[in-house]
């Protein structure tokens, strides 16, 4: 049983050497991890500074193209307006120029085919009273004729003649003296 006894101090022993050793190597392997990993996050601390540095730079050259490119859009904007403003108020104003003559040339058309009408309006007007001019000549004509007829016929009707009973009484003729001319 001792042998068991010191077999199983020996084994105990190289138990614990063994556990220390790996301790000591899983140390060692812990040491060189945290040595590493804190060299790598060094590393990638550095290199995040760099890269927002880098990103602060790339954010002030972008904010400065974005306030450039705005004021070149804003400038070109205005320009464009002014264009197109000028544009249209030149389209404008011949527009009204043109629609002044269109306007006038209609008001003088108009007013020629006013003209027309009343021509046309007067003639037929003169056209109809000379008709009616003829028609109540002939008819005033008429009546006065047959107002004559009709007076003549009532005069003859009811009037009778008047004489007038008065002897007619020779009176004495007077001779003249005849003249000889012959005596003289």
């Amino acid at each position: 049983m001792s042998e068991i006894f010191s077999l199983a101090e020996k084994f105990k022993i190289q138990s614990e050497k063994q556990a220390e050793i790996i301790e000591q190597e899983v140390e060692n392997a812990t040491t060189q991890l945290n040595s590493f990993m804190t060299a790598k996050l060094q590393e990638s601390e550095a290199i995040i500074k760099q890269g927002m540095e880098s990103l602060d730079t790339s954010n002030e050259q972008l904010l400065t193209t974005l306030a450039k490119h705005q004021t070149d859009m804003s400038t070109d904007l205005d320009t464009y307006m002014s264009n197109v403003q000028a544009h249209t108020v030149k389209h404008l104003n011949l527009f009204a120029k043109d629609l002044e003559k269109t306007i006038e040339a209609y008001t003088q058309h108009i007013a020629e085919m006013i003209e027309q009408r009343e021509d046309r309006i007067a003639k037929v007007i003169k056209s109809e009273m000379r008709k009616w001019l003829i028609a109540a000549s002939l008819g005033a004509l008429a009546m006065l004729l047959l107002g004559l007829i009709l007076g003549a016929s009532l005069v003859n009707k009811y009037s009778k003649p008047i004489y007038i009973n008065q002897q007619i009484q020779p009176q004495p003729q007077m001779q003249q003296p005849s003249i000889n001319y012959g005596q003289r």
